[in-house]
This record gives C-alpha cells, structure tokens and sequence, in this order.
C-alpha cells in the first residue's frame, strides 16, 4: 500500500487497498474514505479519532453525481478544517483519483489543472476516460468555505 499526497500540504491522500494501518497512522490521517466492494479489515474504533466512510462503486462509469457531489464538498470542509483525508480504492488509480478530483474542485481548483496534478502525484492515475473526462468538465473552482454549509437546504434545519 502507498499512500500518496495529492496537494503541498500533504492533507489530501489516496490509495489502494488499506494492509496497514500504521501507516495511516504515520500519516495523521483523520478521515478515511473506502470506495472498494468490502469493509477494510481492522478498521479501528477508538472513540473519535477517525471517521470512515463507505462509498463503494464499481470502477467503470461516473457515480451519481447527487452523491459524489456532497462527498466530495463535506471531505473539502473536513480538509479545510485541519484533517487529513485519504480516499482509497483497491488500486488507487481510478476510483479514489475521482473523488480526490472532485474535492480539489471544492477547494478550488479547475477539473483539468485536478487531472494533471492527480496524474502527476500517481502515475498512471485515471486511466478511465469516463472519470477523467468528467473531472476535466469541472469548469472554475468551487470555493466550499464560500457556501456556510454543503447540506442540501431541503435537510438543513
């Protein structure tokens, strides 16, 4: 498992198939982010200290844009609120790099200047034509700090 920083400040991550957690750890990794098809074997569960999201999609088209679209802004909140964040997937070339792609955007980067950074950091990343293209449509970046929340108004109370 490598585990890769995708920006200078070394706070947004991604990766393959989690075999180590002492490596997160290594790393400060608060949150983590598993897009593959099974729990990461280990996970840890000490009150508080790190938050874990399962967002499985298979490697092939785009998901739903209404659900990677909040991911990808609330992991922009947790990003610009100190945390480190790994997206991972089973090889850390697609599926993670997409996602990763997409939060770049809400922490305002263009789609295409995400797509040569992740290419860049990861060799071999984003080799699915679907993902890369999608990212590169990302026209302007999206400034998530300029919006108080990324919770849809219709759930807001």
């Amino acid at each position: 498992m490598d585990v890769t920083p995708i920006d200078d400040q070394q706070r947004l991550f991604v990766s393959s198939r989690i075999d180590d957690w002492s490596c997160i750890d290594q790393h400060g990794i608060s949150v983590v982010v598993d897009l593959e098809g099974g729990l990461d074997a280990g996970i840890p569960s000490a009150n508080g200290t790190r938050l874990y999201l399962y967002f499985p999609f298979e490697d092939d088209s785009v998901p739903d844009p209404t659900m990677i679209q909040p991911l990808a802004a609330f992991l922009a909140q947790l990003y610009q609120g100190g945390h480190r964040v790994l997206v991972h997937c089973s090889m850390g070339l697609n599926r993670s790099p997409l996602v990763a792609g997409v939060v770049l955007h809400y922490l305002g980067w263009k789609g295409c200047d995400a797509v040569e950074r992740l290419r860049q950091r990861r060799p071999g990343a984003l080799f699915n034509a679907h993902y890369s293209c999608y990212l590169e449509g990302l026209t302007g970046g999206t400034d998530v700090a300029a919006s108080s929340s990324v919770v849809p108004a219709a759930i807001q109370r």
